[in-house]
């Protein structure tokens, strides 16, 4: 009979050990509840003989730093590294999920529509750190996670040094671990099977680079990942038996109903109850703040001069990009609005568009959830594409800022930290103190008050000199800036997952223009003000 593990239970500092996920290179791997915002984390020990070691305890450190550094939304951030009762450790985000090591362990795979999405999101998140040249070692089935919300993670491989492989070593290493994980090694559909057997080729005939393998899996995504792939919820789905039954007795009690005049006045009411029961919602959209020419502290303290130029107050909210929608809808569709680099044939509805926006304006309140998250029309709108939002601004008579009009609106003349100055806060922003993946039932976010999105006004203590909100949380956004090779677009200002480092005003990463996330919206800019 094995011992009992004597650190459960135990504290270390702020972080309560719960209990044993496995074993790590550095020692034991714990999940731990961080009592300060009430959140789960992995925390990673240095044990056995490295825990004595100088040099062990600096690498140690070096790498938890390394880690730290990187922010991508499919890569798992890293909190803080520290040290209590002699113990040192560093914690992370935790996935309530397994690895495709235990998959395999279990004797379980990969579907192919999971395995597709599985490739995008890990090859997503190793272009990132190719593209910023951080050092990291090459995934294997132990840094990749399937959550309980059926989406894929990639461990923060970053180290401190190293050179960094080759991208086709990369892609053959991804390949073969999927290949690994589906059944009889190989894909039915054909087309992912192709895609597959070029991954396996690090020659001349296989993808020599991160963008040549994106446009492979965006030309076969269509088909294996259909729309309708989202998978709600056990409380999303009782939330929808219970408005099903409610409107079935309702149509009962219409059809027994036998007086022309009782049946056309509870019509009436039901019609008067059904709009006063909608959720109220602003138009934000034409509230712009002037930014004001001159010059400001850029990045690590460079002097920039800009014109004046607007931006929009708030975050472009659901209800609003909902009018886009219904203008493109209304009038065929039109491809006015697209950007020239814009592949053919794309429609600009976000990914699971219906679920989302039709939650959050629902007319029954107890259906405006996702996953346990309250969700309303004033949220920022995500899980839109740069081409997306180029559209939309276009559509409003304006553009994306650029990301240095991003930087001037949120840190103000004189270079703040943080819109609102220099000292972190978290409960001025809807940043990650109470995120959770899948709140459990109960849950109370006692840190910002939210764990997922908030409305965009929710924060107006996140407020830059100039009066712009939330431009450190809730959603990062989209600016017109592109890299030198036209490949990747600048994305800044932190989310409601981010860390304090994450949400700094100079904080900035750079995505394929083709990429959605839950963490991801935007807001227009313009040289004139609205109406003008």
């Amino acid at each position: 009979m094995a011992a009992p593990d004597a650190l459960l239970g135990k504290t270390f500092g702020s972080y309560r050990i719960e209990r044993r996920l496995g074993t790590g290179k550095w020692g034991p791997v714990y999940m731990a509840i961080q009592t300060s915002m009430n959140r789960p984390v992995a925390m990673e020990l240095l044990s056995g003989p490295m825990a004595g070691d100088e040099a062990a305890r600096e690498n140690f450190v070096a790498t938890a730093r390394a880690k730290a550094a990187v922010q991508h939304p499919h890569i798992l951030s890293v909190y803080e590294a520290d040290q209590a009762d002699g113990c040192y450790f560093y914690t992370h985000e935790y996935v309530d999920g397994l690895t495709l090591a235990q998959l395999l362990a279990r004797g379980d795979g990969l579907s192919e529509p999971m395995a597709l999405q599985t490739i995008k999101f890990v090859s997503q998140a190793l272009a990132h750190l190719h593209h910023h040249r951080i050092s990291h070692s090459i995934p294997d089935v132990t840094d990749i996670y399937v959550g309980a919300d059926g989406l894929p993670y990639l461990s923060n491989v970053a180290m401190p040094t190293g050179e960094l492989s080759a991208p086709q070593e990369e892609i053959r290493a991804l390949g073969t671990i999927i290949r690994t994980l589906l059944p009889g090694g190989r894909a039915q559909d054909r087309g992912l099977q192709a895609m597959l057997m070029r991954m396996a080729v690090t020659t001349q005939g296989g993808f020599q680079s991160w963008p040549a393998l994106a446009q492979a899996i965006q030309a076969i995504e269509p088909k294996i990942i259909p729309a309708d792939a989202f998978k709600l919820s056990e409380q999303d789905q009782a939330a929808i038996r219970a408005v099903e039954e409610a409107r079935k007795r309702q149509k009962m009690q219409v059809i027994l109903s036998v007086a022309g005049l009782v049946v056309l006045l509870g019509l009436i009411g039901f019609l008067a109850w059904f709009k006063f029961m909608r959720p109220e919602t602003h138009d934000y959209s034409d509230d712009m703040v002037q930014i004001p020419a001159g010059q400001f502290i850029y990045q690590d303290g460079q002097t920039v001069t800009l014109p004046t130029f607007y931006i929009d107050r708030y975050e472009v909210t659901m209800a609003e990009y909902a009018k886009f929608l219904a203008y493109l809808a209304a009038h065929g569709n039109p491809t006015d609005y697209d950007s020239q680099l814009q592949p053919a044939g794309r429609s600009h509805i976000p990914h699971d568009w219906d679920i989302y926006y039709g939650r959050a304006s629902s007319s029954f309140s107890g259906y405006r959830t996702v996953r346990g998250v309250p969700i309303s029309p004033d949220c920022p709108v995500f899980n839109v594409d740069y081409f997306d939002a180029y559209a939309y601004a276009k559509w409003k008579g304006r553009r994306l800022p650029t990301e240095q009009e991003w930087e001037k609106a949120a840190r103000g003349p004189s270079g703040n930290l943080y819109p609102w100055g220099n000292d972190w806060d978290p409960k001025k922003l809807n940043a990650g103190g109470d995120y959770q993946a899948e709140p459990p039932p109960g849950y109370k976010p006692a840190v910002d008050g939210y764990t997922w999105w908030a409305p965009v006004d929710a924060f107006p203590l996140d407020r830059s000199p100039y009066g712009v909100i939330g431009m450190a949380g809730n959603v990062s956004e989209w600016t017109s800036s592109w890299d030198a090779g036209k490949t990747n677009v600048v994305v800044r200002g932190g989310n409601f997952k981010s860390s304090a480092e994450q949400a700094l005003a100079t904080s900035a990463i750079k995505v394929y223009p083709e990429h959605v996330a839950e963490t991801l919206g935007f807001r227009t800019a313009g040289d004139n003000p609205p109406g003008k």
